[in-house]
């Protein structure tokens, strides 16, 4: 499965045993070659093949501007702004502790830091509410550390979010919890599903996988205690649970055993697959091997019953709708999660809470909510981006990305990860034309 290079100088061409994808990186529009359909293209036009093309978009006439001026300019026409428009979600940093010692977490836990108070949690939740005002729904998020630690924080969160949507109209509260399982009590369980939670379990798959970097601050496994808490909340009626399968050294070549397993044995069919982050300034993962094994993993769950989310899901999307999907820091109406942290402040970008451009404080959005558009994505930043087939569906990186790797120029393992994702929608998505 390997790109030959552009037709006719825009449309990227996937060429695989005599057969080809053809697709437009700016449209997203796509469509598939047969051996003699491909023949039949390389002789002199017209022919059957090029006036087939025509007729779905497909012509010979070249670009008049760039793929990165044209993409813009296709945002613009779709509506498709990169600053958000308000916060609508809050993933509530309450504590940094945790009872494990996970050496790949974003997060510093167990530093000594202090828990965040209710009177934190409170100023919090109510401008969430006061910008959130007649809407439909808003989300909440409860995070760590192991945020169960600070379980009454998220009770006391969870009744004054009640209370607050009833103030201001806002109709439903979405609630997740992210957890590593490992701790659940009765009253935890009927917290849950009186809220109707989303509860997120972090694994990394199988025991022998899991304990590789997922033990307790004591070091021993705690696989037999997770596998029993996520039986008893599956059973439980009105909780939806999932699981966060984060690609590391230890279940990378085995993720496809990873997602039989959640499977099988914890009864998960949800399971969502994290994108690395280049921890350390880098990518630590192949990228193309990564792409191909997720979609493997992902035929792995379907045959299972199950399904497996990840990026990919970002590439067929776009696909099967010809919209670009590459502003994946917002919501689809624009709307932002962000990170409620100690001290009165906000984290814009809801997985580093450390990056100073990212902080500010309540006082100073309310002041000012123009500071929502500096999380913004700046589309196609580095020049090659022009030239990608992930144009419209990665657009280079993120502010994260770009704060974690020191610049705008992206990780040659993350352009493999998504020019490959790319590549596998396009072939998986012939049927869409």
């Amino acid at each position: 499965m390997d790109a030959s290079g552009l037709l006719w100088g825009k449309y990227i061409q996937f060429d695989r045993d005599g057969e080809t994808v053809l697709l437009d990186p700016v449209a997203l529009n796509s469509v598939y070659l047969d051996r003699g359909e491909v023949i039949d293209l390389s002789a002199v036009p017209p022919t059957t093949t090029h006036t087939a093309l025509s007729e779905l978009g497909f012509t010979s006439d070249g670009p008049t501007v760039s793929r990165r001026e044209a993409l813009l300019h296709r945002l613009e026409l779709l509506g498709l702004d990169a600053a958000p428009s308000r916060i609508s979600g809050l993933r509530v940093v309450i504590t940094t502790k945790c009872n494990m010692t996970c050496d790949y977490c974003f997060v510093h836990t167990n530093t000594g830091a202090d828990d965040m108070t209710q009177e934190e949690i409170a100023e919090g939740l109510t401008c969430l509410f006061e910008d959130n005002v007649g809407q439909k729904e808003v989300a909440i998020q409860w995070f760590g550390g192991e945020p169960t630690i600070r379980f009454d924080l998220m009770q006391y969160g969870d009744e004054l979010a009640d209370e607050l949507a009833a103030k201001y109209g806002v109709q439903r509260i979405r609630r997740t919890v992210v957890t590593n399982g490992a701790r659940l009590t009765d009253e935890m369980l009927a917290h849950f599903a009186r809220y109707e939670y989303g509860v997120g379990i972090s694994i990394d798959g199988p025991p022998a996988v899991n304990s590789v970097n997922r033990t307790l601050l004591g070091g021993q496994p705690a696989d037999d205690r997770i596998r029993a808490n996520v039986r008893r909340l599956v059973a439980a009626e009105g909780i939806h649970v999932g699981a966060n399968l984060t690609p590391t050294a230890a279940n990378v070549g085995r993720l496809g055993e990873a997602v039989t397993w959640i499977i099988e044995e914890l009864g998960l069919t949800f399971i969502y697959a994290n994108t690395p982050i280049p921890s350390g300034g880098r990518w630590r993962i192949n990228g193309r091997d990564l792409a191909h094994e997720l979609y493997q993993a992902r035929m792995v769950a379907l045959a299972q019953g199950g399904m497996v989310f990840s990026v990919l899901d970002r590439a067929f999307q776009a696909l099967d709708t010809r919209r670009p999907m590459l502003l994946d820091h917002m919501q689809g109406d624009r709307s932002l999660n962000a990170a409620l942290l100690r001290g009165g402040r906000i984290s814009l970008c809801d997985i580093n809470f450390e990056e100073p451009t990212f902080i500010h404080t309540l006082d100073e959005l309310r002041q000012n909510p123009d500071l929502l558009a500096s999380i913004a994505k700046p589309i196609a930043p580095y020049a090659a981006c022009g030239d990608c087939p992930a144009l419209a569906i990665c657009g280079g990186p993120s502010r994260n990305e770009q704060a974690l790797i020191g610049g705008n120029a992206p990780d040659p393992q993350m352009c493999a990860f998504y020019t490959s994702s790319v590549e596998i929608a396009a072939w998986d998505n012939t049927g869409v034309q």
